[in-house]
């Protein structure tokens, strides 16, 4: 299953945000740009995510541009559901800067799966 919310950015014809959700193979895609708009879709793909039995999560950023802080809170605090919830994520894609802003964040070099997280 796969589901592709839009974003009322894209709507009211601001910059486009995409999330793909993949519930068989514990995968998301993030596309386009998250701000303080579209941070709602990544909380919510992440609800989504949680209903599946993946204990292990992809989460592909290659083609997403953080636009604020909002957006990269929303990044960690994706993560931290994720792991408190016991899945493992493995982020792909990130840019250098991406990832020093979610390591500043406290996503998280504490534990190996945040470690493996941040170095996928």
């Amino acid at each position: 299953m796969s589901v592709s919310p839009t974003s009322s950015a894209t709507r009211s014809g601001g910059p486009g945000f995409e999330v793909r959700v993949d519930l068989l193979h514990g995968r998301l895609d993030l596309a386009g740009y998250l701000d303080r708009r579209t941070t709602h879709l990544v909380h919510d793909a992440v609800s989504t995510l949680l209903q599946s039995n993946r204990n292990h999560w992809t989460v592909d950023v290659a083609e997403l541009t953080v636009g604020d802080h909002a957006g990269v809170r929303a990044l960690g605090g994706a993560y931290r559901r994720a792991v408190g919830h016991g899945r493992r994520v493995t982020l792909l894609g990130a840019s250098p800067v991406l990832r020093r802003a979610l390591q500043r964040l406290d996503v998280d070099e504490r534990g190996s799966q945040a470690s493996e997280a941040l170095s996928a």
